[in-house]
């Protein structure tokens, strides 16, 4: 209700700024100079003054994001999180959310960063600033076993359902590839994603990779089969969210990403991000 009523006020606060003139220099002005005081209110020295950091995420989406038996937060993306808070020396605050709320609550305002397997599209680019890819793991077909064969290559995506997670870069994908020969179907979350799956209701997901192949090895009844290609002109990988302008925190970040890929941080938190995911049993 809070967050709703923030945005609310918001919205009036920018529509009363703009409607004061019908002069467009002026709107434009006024637009620019309110954008930029959000984006003071976000800057490296504004999170450290702060004394916390928050980001806003989804934690359906193991290995990237999952939580452990006692509620929290954990994985891949969470531990990256924590290091970013503890190089800021400030509190960590994780904002859990359904996918589709994350890149809104940045361009609000509501947090500092996204994060949440976020492929940085051209039109994110464009609505965004999207960091630096900190990890690769491309886009594949998760099936039933049963079907395995059935469903072995990309010539098997004419007359099926096929389902994505909605919102996501994969619903991107699949409506760019799939939506003309095939029925589409996009649910909230992956774990809803894969059970509509196993109840037979889609034929293919399109999935972030990595996410697929442990969901293949944590179910008996699922496989991998194909790759599926990128956007046109997209080369994929996962990046964060930052309000659009907001080029001092981008720096920070993407410097904090290239020395982690470098020394290897960042693969070893991918693999005990695994590891756990295994370990608890989560899908």
């Amino acid at each position: 209700m809070k967050t709703k009523l923030f945005v609310l006020i918001l919205i009036l606060s920018m529509a009363a700024i703009t409607g004061c003139s019908n002069s467009k220099s002026s709107s434009d002005t006024a637009t620019s100079n309110t954008n930029s005081a959000t984006v003071d209110a976000h800057t490296v020295e504004a999170i450290k003054s702060k004394g916390t950091i928050s980001f806003a995420t989804e934690s359906a989406y193991a290995p990237y994001a999952f939580k452990d038996k006692d509620g929290n937060v954990v994985g891949f993306e969470p531990t990256m999180m924590q290091a970013i808070a503890d190089e800021l020396g400030v509190k960590l605050d994780i904002q859990d959310m359904a996918f589709d709320s994350v890149i809104p609550s940045v361009q609000s305002g509501l947090v500092d960063i996204g994060i949440a397997a976020l492929t940085p599209t051209q039109e994110r680019k464009e609505a965004l600033n999207m960091t630096d890819v900190y990890w690769q793991g491309g886009q594949k077909a998760l099936v039933r076993s049963e079907d395995a064969e059935k469903y072995a290559d990309e010539s098997c995506m004419n007359g099926i359902t096929v389902g994505a997670q909605k919102s996501s870069y994969q619903q991107q994908v699949t409506d760019e590839y799939y939506a003309d020969t095939c029925t589409t179907r996009y649910l909230e979350t992956v774990p809803l994603m894969v059970s509509d799956l196993k109840a037979k209701n889609v034929d293919v997901l399109v999935m972030d990779g990595i996410n697929a192949v442990m969901y293949a090895q944590e179910n008996d009844d699922l496989k991998v089969t194909f790759d599926i290609p990128q956007m046109p002109g997209e080369d994929g990988g996962n990046s964060m969210a930052i309000m659009k302008g907001n080029d001092d925190l981008t720096t920070y970040i993407n410097s904090l990403i290239s020395g982690w890929i470098a020394d290897g941080t960042m693969e070893q938190w991918f693999n005990d991000a695994v590891a756990l995911q295994t370990e608890l049993g989560v899908e």
